[in-house]
C-alpha cells in the first residue's frame, strides 16, 4: 500500500483492533459510515467520494458473506 501518514493510521488502528479481540466486521464499519455521512452537510463531491468508498466496502462485505468473487 501506498506510504501514507493516513494509510499508516489505519494500520496502526487496525493493529489496536486485533490486539483487543474486536469482532467488529465491516458491515458495522459500513452503518457507521452511513450514520456519519447523514448527518453531515457534505458537498456534492465529498458526498461523491464518501458513496465511492461506501460502496467498495459494501461490495467486498457481499464478497465476504457470499464467497462471489469477480
Amino acid at each position: 500500500m501506498m506510504d501514507h501518514p493516513i494509510i499508516k493510521q489505519f494500520e496502526a488502528h487496525a493493529e489496536l483492533l486485533d490486539i483487543s479481540g474486536s469482532v467488529e466486521a465491516i458491515d458495522e464499519a459500513i452503518v457507521q459510515l452511513a450514520t456519519w455521512m447523514d448527518g453531515l452537510e457534505l458537498s456534492e463531491d465529498d458526498q461523491a467520494l464518501l458513496c465511492h468508498i461506501g460502496a467498495v466496502l459494501y461490495r467486498e462485505g457481499l464478497r465476504g458473506r457470499t464467497g462471489i468473487r469477480p
